[in-house]
């Protein structure tokens, strides 16, 4: 994947790129409705605004187009972010149902990459 150093062929990765050995967690159909969740849990709790923003549409970019978006979260912030999710979680459930599983099926993920000390790689518009 760093080898890819252009979009082409950072996108011929992805497009050859088959889910094994490590975790996926796809949300394509209801990740619109998560984000904007995370973004106001963000704006109304000041000390998760930069996490939050940075980790899921801000981290290191590997590609930035309009449609189209790699970011790299890296292991030390990964664990960082599985706490918040966990937090959001403990405050409360949220009142839509596509929220709440999200929620945990990212928290579960974060916490299993940060105990891996993996990073994270999150894509809008590739897989």
């Amino acid at each position: 994947m760093f080898a890819a150093r252009e979009p082409a062929g950072l996108l011929e990765f992805f497009h050859g790129f088959v889910s094994t050995d490590p975790p996926q967690l796809v949300m394509e159909d209801h990740w619109t409705v998560i984000n904007e969740f995370l973004q106001q849990q963000g704006t109304s709790h000041e000390q998760w605004t930069m996490p939050l923003s940075m980790a899921f549409n801000g981290g290191r970019p590997l590609l930035d187009e309009s449609e189209r978006k790699v970011y790299l979260v890296r292991p030390d912030v990964v664990g960082f972010l599985g706490d918040i999710l966990k937090e959001l979680l403990n405050e409360g459930t949220p009142e839509d149902q596509l929220v709440f599983e999200g929620l945990t099926q990212m928290q579960d993920f974060y916490q299993q990459a940060a105990e891996r000390r993996q990073c994270v790689v999150f894509t809008i518009g590739i897989l």
